[in-house]
């Protein structure tokens, strides 16, 4: 298996982003949806051009309207779209841009809508629903890791308990934002590392 990818999303500042990217992160993701890690457009527009070369980045939206959604793309240039709502395909393929379509689960049958993004999605991100605190469950990590596409797995991940994670379940990637921050969107660049040297450690 290929070293797991790591994306370290929520992140609201120039420095953050390029601590995560020192460290090894494999994806740079910023909050456009309303929430304690939403990163204001213009904000991300000053320091856009500045981000590290050669490490994708992530625009993550929540059930925004088209408008919304280009009103932020005249700002800035992701790699990626992230779609974290009751978006469905066919909203996701009105951008023309790589998209990371995320499925909330509690239970392997809540994973049954992937099918419908195989042809949209390049990445599936599978977390826990909003609010809900503790851990992906085992057999919702099981499942996910057999979907269609590529998945990072998210919910509750910190350094203590990432490489656990990632031995088990053996996914594509990993995703986290609260398990290392000091502050919702303020970054422990400490707990970054440490997360992705758990993470990306060779796997026997």
């Amino acid at each position: 298996m290929d070293t797991v990818k790591v994306k370290i999303c929520g992140l609201t500042n120039l420095a953050d982003a390029r601590a995560a990217a020192e460290a090894g992160a494999d994806f740079l993701g910023f909050v456009f949806a309303p929430g304690p890690r939403r990163l204001d457009p213009a904000v991300a527009h000053g320091f856009w051009a500045e981000l590290p070369r050669g490490v994708p980045t992530v625009a993550v939206f929540r059930n925004q309207t088209v408008e919304q959604v280009e009103r932020v793309l005249q700002l800035v240039r992701p790699s990626y779209l992230q779609f974290h709502g009751a978006e469905r395909p066919g909203f996701c393929r009105v951008f023309e841009r790589p998209v990371i379509r995320a499925l909330s689960a509690r239970v392997p049958e809540d994973l049954a809508m992937a099918d419908a993004f195989a042809d949209v999605a390049e990445i599936l991100l599978v977390d826990l629903p909003k609010g809900d605190l503790g851990t992906l469950p085992a057999p919702v990590a099981r499942m996910a890791v057999t979907l269609p596409r590529p998945v990072l797995l998210a919910g509750g991940l910190t350094p203590a308990n990432v490489r656990g994670f990632v031995e088990e379940f053996r996914p594509f990637g990993v995703d986290v934002a609260r398990g290392v921050e000091s502050a919702p969107g303020v970054k422990d660049h400490a707990l970054v590392r440490e997360f992705i040297h758990n993470a990306k450690q060779d796997l026997t």
